[in-house]
């Protein structure tokens, strides 16, 4: 007969050699649902961290597939080991018996629930936010696996040997696979938004390969006749009191009734009547009336109401809590008006230098949600006591927990907000003066922040969002923008809110003014981003045509330099005339049928045979060449060499023209010539088609593109790095052209070089490898600081070209920047172009005051750990 070790030993092989095609399923099915999301989505931020996210899964979808088992194995093992420890210990006390443990996240509970006394240690930041992860984790799995667990538990209990079904220790449970997949994932060092959609989509997947698992592991323990283990009857004091006053055990309203009676919102009943059974620690039930009366809401309630929208949210409040608040009350009218002002405020108040300052060398200034403002600006609730005295009135007025925590939640979350450094001064100032009417919105709406598409939130959030244009609080750009939001902020003040339709208006108001102001600026740039993109559409048609016209068999013989010009400017010209062609002809212009006579007329050996033909020839093939170079928009100095170099490959058929007799041209003809540089045949590598490392614009293309505007910072104008100083100058304006020679004859003509300003940047040039890598970082819709024109502007790339080797940034009004790839990463490398990091302010708040609850949680258990010495782990 098999014994119970080994039927234990069997599931957890059996557990772990299924972990493999799980989790391969489990990405392949977050994958395609991450894709999906990527083609939903509207924002461009958000579509290339689901591309990422989702390219990362499929890199890692191997070696992960051969960690997760071996992982699985070891973690089971020492579960093992654990749980028969803990089974055999001397027996506990019913206090600590039933105290949260760890375990009892396996079984849905909230983060508060195993940051207990009995399992305190002293975490850091990292190690909070991977157990926040491991939490919301198990929250998508659990109810996936609820019904199957239970049956599971049952029977790995007796296979455990344990006289009660036992679901902490359970060696399968949910937590050792969502714990192992977390540490793994982890490992990575991924970003943590990236880590962040791994877990949310592998969530789903997880609960239902699991769910199949444990109903396999299910059906073999009971083909191997195991019997599942009883659970055992449990009361709690109430329900102990209530049995004994009506003569009947467990006599009351059923189980998690919420009413005080026996029993408990978890578990389930067995047998007859008042039988009530548990598979975890007895919690009381909560009063129906909470006292919040101490001044600073934190702890399990709070959390609480972050994470999982408060269990006590319509509970009343009990009296202690009012008269908490009409002390604070009458305090607060009492108080002079400094008194609610701290010594740090001091530095709120902006230096009458700061304008004369460069924009990113001014210091920064304190706000948070006690700052005095400018009572010109916000009028009376500019002053912290009013907005703290709406504050407390509001407290007064609340009649239910959850009014009380939202208004704690919206000084927390203004406070965030207030201190967020990438928003200026003013904005954050705004926030804060904003107060006062989303306290009254979290009065009846008591968790709107919890909701992006709230308009109170989106109201913020846009705001925040729309300032990123703006880098300057002295700038008429920014004052214009900061006046319509004053003005917007202000009516809301001065309302009173009864749902979330005052904000959705002023929202509304405010983005027809920006649409307007977009509008304008759309019309600005859309004939350089036109520009552009044509420049980027004719060098890919060229490219290809560079390809074709390298396949043809009449190229042998042929000079270097006839194939250069056909493999550069005149295969931009064929592609120049077909992108404009309305007619939709098959040789637009002709220009295609020119190559054949440019290479019969460059081939010596028969040309000299047919001299009439080639003299007849050449006005029209001249002609045809120099309409196709007008058309294309090339600088005429930039085909002169190429022009020259013709002349001398016809030259020798010239000549025949001053002799005298056909028995003169046989011998010269017989006469072995001394070939020129430009006679000498294509190399292999000449008549090889290469792909053009960028597109090639004309001055036209460069100034409509606003390459000239963004020479004062050009490459060119800045002290040499260590590494470069051999090099004199680089312009801006140097992009890829058909011939070395136009390249540099398009650098010193761009534009007239402006004397060399000095440069803000201050201590040693970036590394070229960060460089490239903050490069590769940007996308279409990031903000950058960009110095030009000697002083520092904010500007959005709008377009960079399919290779990455051309970039487009806008600034306010329209006004375009265009650089090349090697520009733009010597402007990082001198600190001259600067990436803004514009990622959701309000979410990033709120993320900011869950982490701060946990670590406030933890704090207090940590000081009432070391109160208690008694209840320090051994």
């Amino acid at each position: 007969m098999t014994s119970q070790a080994d039927v234990l030993q069997s599931c957890l092989q059996e557990a772990a050699k299924a972990a493999r095609p799980a989790l391969e399923h489990c990405i392949e099915d977050a994958v395609a649902a991450l894709q999906v999301a990527e083609t939903q989505s509207m924002k461009v931020a958000e579509r290339d961290a689901l591309a990422t996210a989702w390219r990362e899964l499929l890199k890692n979808k191997a070696a992960w597939s051969d960690q997760y088992p071996a992982d699985l194995l070891d973690l089971f093992h020492a579960n093992v080991v654990a749980a028969a420890q803990a089974a055999w210990a001397p027996a506990a006390t019913p206090a600590a018996e039933h105290a949260p443990t760890q375990h009892a996240v396996s079984t849905g509970t909230s983060m508060s629930g195993f940051l207990s006394h009995d399992t305190f240690s002293l975490v850091d930041d990292a190690d909070v936010l991977q157990a926040i992860e491991s939490s919301r984790l198990l929250q998508q799995v659990l109810p996936a696996v609820e019904q199957t667990l239970a049956e599971l538990n049952k029977l790995i209990s007796t296979v455990q040997g344990l006289p009660n079904v036992r679901p902490e220790l359970n060696p399968l449970r949910p937590d050792a696979f969502a714990q192992t997949l977390r540490e793994m994932l982890s490992a990575t060092l991924a970003e943590p938004a990236i880590a962040s959609l791994w877990i949310s989509y592998l969530a789903d997947p997880l609960g239902r390969e699991l769910n199949r698992l444990y109903e396999r592991l299910v059906n073999q323990l009971e083909l191997a006749n195991v019997q599942g283990a009883s659970y055992r009857v449990l009361q709690t004091p109430a329900s102990a009191a209530s049995g004994r006053a009506s003569g009947k055990p467990g006599d009351g309203d059923g189980p998690g009734s919420g009413n005080g009676g026996s029993g408990s919102n978890i578990g389930g009943w067995v047998g007859g009547p008042g039988a009530y059974v548990s598979d975890e620690p007895m919690v009381q039930q909560p009063s129906q009336y909470a006292d919040l009366s101490n001044d600073d809401i934190r702890g399990e309630l709070f959390q609480d109401f972050l994470f999982h929208g408060g269990s006590q949210a319509h509970h009343g409040l009990a009296p202690a809590y009012y008269a908490t608040v009409e002390e604070e009350l009458a305090a607060l009218k009492a108080a002079p008006e400094s008194a609610s002002v701290p010594l740090a405020e001091s530095r709120a108040a902006p230096r009458p230098d700061d304008q004369s300052v460069p924009v990113l060398d001014r210091p920064q200034r304190f706000v948070d949600e006690r700052s005095p403002l400018s009572q010109q600006v916000w009028g009376a609730y500019g002053r912290p006591r009013e907005r703290a005295m709406v504050r407390t009135q509001l407290k007064k007025e609340a009649q239910r927990v959850g009014q009380v925590l939202g208004l704690e939640v919206v000084r927390k979350l203004v406070n965030q907000v207030a201190q967020d450094p990438r928003l200026l001064v003013p904005v954050r100032e705004a926030i804060v003066a904003l107060e006062p009417s989303l306290l009254r919105l979290a009065m009846v709406d008591p968790r709107f922040f919890s909701d992006e598409g709230h308009a109170g939130r989106r109201l913020m959030e846009r705001v925040a969002q729309r300032s990123f244009k703006y880098n300057d609080e002295f700038s008429p750009e920014f004052v214009a923008f900061f006046e319509a939001v004053t003005r917007a902020f202000n009516e809301l003040n001065g309302r009173s809110i009864e749902n979330a339709q005052p904000f959705g208006r002023a929202l509304t108001t405010l983005e027809s003014g920006w649409d307007a102001q977009d509008q304008r600026e759309t019309e600005n740039r859309i004939h350089a981003l036109q520009a552009l993109r044509f420049a980027e559409e004719r060098q890919t048609q060229a490219d290809q045509i560079t390809f074709d016209l390298s396949k043809r068999s009449d190229l042998e013989k042929v000079p270097g330099l006839v194939l250069d010009f056909l493999f550069g400017p005149w295969a931009l010209a064929m592609s120049h005339a077909k992108l404009t062609d309305t007619r939709k002809q098959l040789d637009p212009q002709g220009f295609g049928s020119v190559v054949p006579d440019l290479l019969w007329s460059v081939k010596r050996d028969v040309t000299l045979k047919q001299p009439a033909k080639l003299i007849e020839m050449i006005p029209s093939l001249l002609g045809k060449l120099n309409a196709g170079l007008v058309l294309l928009g090339q600088d005429p100095r930039e085909s002169a060499p190429f022009f020259e170099g013709l002349m001398n490959l016809h030259r020798p058929v010239l000549k025949l023209r001053r002799l005298k007799s056909q028995r003169d041209a046989e011998e010269s003809g017989a006469v072995p010539l001394e070939l020129e540089p430009e006679e000498l045949p294509a190399s292999p590598g000449q008549r090889r088609a290469k792909a053009a490392a960028g597109p090639w614009l004309g001055p036209g293309d460069l100034d409509a593109a606003g390459f000239e505007d963004t020479l004062p910072t050009a490459p060119g104008e800045l002290a040499p790095l260590e590494e470069e100083k051999e090099e004199k100058k680089e312009s801006l304006a140097a992009i890829p052209v058909p011939s070395a020679a136009a390249a540099g004859d398009a650098a010193e003509h761009a534009a007239p070089a402006p004397e060399p300003a000095a440069s803000p940047a201050a201590g040693t040039a970036m590394a070229r490898s960060d460089a490239e890598q903050q490069l590769l970082g940007l996308r279409a819709g990031h903000w950058v600081d960009l110095y030009s024109r000697n002083r520092w502007l904010r500007a959005q790339l709008i377009w960079a070209s399919s290779k990455g080797t051309l970039f487009m940034f806008v600034s306010h009004g329209g006004q375009p920047h265009s650089m090349t790839q090697r520009s733009c990463e010597r402007l990082i490398r001198e600190r001259l172009l600067r990436p803004v990091e514009m990622h959701g302010v309000v979410a990033q708040a709120l993320d900011r005051l869950v982490k701060e609850a946990v670590l406030a949680d933890t704090w207090a258990l940590s000081l009432g750990a070391w109160a208690n010495p008694k209840k320090l782990p051994e």
